[in-house]
């Protein structure tokens, strides 16, 4: 008769457990009214359970299924914001399974619960405590696969663990990739960068393997993580991971041209395509500004194999098409040139009209780009060609923006300006040296030109810093203190740069220049703990103070004869 009872009310369990999960479903669907009605119903039946599982403790396998309730129990407290009540759920489920946690009948649950106590962890902060658990999880795992061919059982198969049931590993080893996916968020918390990188590979290719991801997502997670190699100079793997990301996107696209009509899904394909040609162009411009040694790239060539997400053709085409080294002028107009293609996919996307800040950041991105193919050339009239390419893009935005709505921006665009400008002088000057026609008046004309222009951006950048009565506040704030100063150390320069003949128009540059570096050391007097921020610029500042004197008796003494 005891056994006729249970197995009326295994049988009833059964029931209305599986009418909880039909609940959680729909839960989805509940009115704003009330957000957590099918939860808490839901939570009523399982308290219900384990209020009726303390008379059959001694049966086999019931404590795995008093586990599974409370666990379910711990999930929906934390959804339905009880942190507490979830936590405390998690932990008993967990302290009273973690000794079979490697049994077939458990392993599936412990991983679901260490993951659920993983997360919890981390988001309130504690992500060293949230690292165990997930670590335990892929200690379990890893354990199971090695001492263990029996497949694991799931969730919904632990009421059937009697009559038995069809199995397969999937269930174990999506949870087991939820872990990994875990463990890259925790460790990139905690500043384990390479472990990061590290698990997120592992996450994307288990994804990949199974088929079960959005190729959206996916194609961009991908694209990210090649951001990380990018900067590790590691462009090997870099470049693979964009080449798999632009293959998934491009087979994704053929699926949605298939059904137009939906608006959304285009859209979100369009900013996904511009996200993955935006990290196309990073790698390209990081690649310019620091490529690696033929050593490195030669050592780096065996790695590739581990490495590898998936092959294909399209994958394989993209790899040979964009090169992982520099050796020549040639090869760096090549990824010169796939980068400027990738700009016209972002470009697309994000216009001036509908993505202000991140057009501005396209447009300074593509002005880097010109001004990094220029480090290769040796011809300077034609390193002065890519400069003024340069500006004619970052001036061409910024005469589109309006200061009182895009004042940070603007302000970036006249410094580099300022800059590029500067550069060119530079350039122009070395290009007089070795040119026959040396310093004639045309020549004058156009590198004082050159200098008004660097003069004008510094002085406008310079200008959107002041408070409005026209002076500068006492102490700048640390975003704003290098730039300024270095502002005015450029301007030091530029004032002193100007070719004129007449003595006046000489020392009116002069005492101009001097007012400039006088500036930051009258700065730095009053704010001491700056000076770090222009360490290297400091001592050429002060020499400049100091010799100003002796420039100025100079041209004046030249005259007096």
């Amino acid at each position: 008769m005891f056994d006729s009872e249970f197995r009326i009310w295994i049988s009833t369990a059964r029931e209305r457990y599986s009418f909880v999960k039909s609940l959680l479903k729909r839960s989805v669907n509940d009115p704003e009214s009330e957000p957590y009605k099918s939860k808490y119903e839901a939570k009523d039946i399982l308290l219900k359970l384990v209020s009726d599982i303390e008379k059959w403790k001694s049966r086999d396998n019931l404590l795995i299924i008093h586990c599974l309730f409370r666990y379910k129990l711990g999930v929906i407290s934390l959804e339905t914001e009880e942190l507490s009540a979830g936590c405390e759920y998690l932990t008993s489920s967990w302290e009273d399974i973690q000794n079979f946690a490697r049994k077939p009948e458990c392993c599936v649950l412990a991983l679901s619960i260490l993951n659920q106590l993983g997360i919890l962890w981390c988001e309130r902060g504690e992500n060293e405590k949230g690292c165990t658990y997930l670590e335990e999880a892929e200690n379990i795992y890893y354990q199971y696969k090695e001492t263990n061919e029996t497949i694991p059982y799931s969730l919904d198969d632990l009421f059937s663990i009697e009559t038995g049931t069809a199995r397969n590993w999937s269930t174990f080893e999506d949870i087991f990739t939820h872990t990994l996916y875990y463990l890259a968020q925790v460790y990139e918390h905690l500043k384990k960068n390479d472990k990061a990188a590290k698990y997120c590979h592992m996450t994307l290719k288990r994804q990949k393997e199974s088929g079960k991801y959005k190729a959206n997502s996916w194609a961009i997670n991908c694209a990210t993580l090649s951001q990380y190699y990018v900067q590790e100079k590691k462009y090997i793997e870099a470049r693979h991971l964009l080449s798999c990301s632009s293959s998934i996107l491009s087979a994704y696209e053929k699926e949605v041209e298939q059904d137009a009509e939906n608006e959304d899904t285009l859209e979100e394909l369009r900013r996904s395509k511009a996200e993955v040609a935006w990290c196309w162009l990073k790698y390209c411009l990081n690649l310019l500004l620091d490529p690696p040694s033929a050593s490195e790239t030669d050592s780096k060539n065996d790695i590739i194999t581990d490495f590898v997400l998936f092959r294909a053709e399209d994958v394989i085409c993209m790899e040979k098409e964009v090169s992982a080294c520099i050796n020549s002028f040639e090869d760096a107009r090549h990824v010169f040139l796939f980068a400027q293609n990738q700009i016209l996919t972002v470009k697309s996307y994000y216009t001036l009209n509908h993505h202000a800040n991140n057009h501005v950041q396209l447009v300074r991105d593509h002005s880097k780009l010109y001004k990094s193919l220029s480090t290769y050339e040796s011809d300077l009239g034609r390193k002065c060609k890519m400069h003024k390419r340069s500006v004619d893009l970052l001036e061409g935005v910024l005469s589109k923006l309006n200061p009182q709505y895009y004042l940070a921006v603007c302000r970036q665009l006249m410094f580099e300006l300022g800059e590029t400008y500067y550069e060119m002088v530079d350039l122009k000057l070395k290009l007089s040296q070795s040119s026959t026609e040396g310093l004639s008046i045309r020549v004058v004309k156009k590198i004082n030109c050159l200098i008004m222009h660097s003069i004008k951006h510094f002085e406008n950048f310079s200008n959107f810093v002041k408070n409005r009565d026209g002076t500068f506040p006492e102490a700048l704030s640390d975003d704003l203190v290098r730039p300024v100063l270095v502002a005015h150390f450029y301007l030091g320069g530029l004032y002193s740069k100007l070719i004129e003949c007449d003595t006046n128009k000489k020392l009116h540059n002069l005492s101009k220049s001097e007012e400039y570096y006088k500036f930051i050391l009258n700065y730095i007097e009053k704010n001491p703990s700056d000076a770090s921020s222009i360490e290297k610029e400091l001592p050429v500042v002060k020499e400049m103070v100091e010799l100003m004197p002796q420039k100025i008796m100079y041209i004046t003494g030249s005259t007096i004869f």
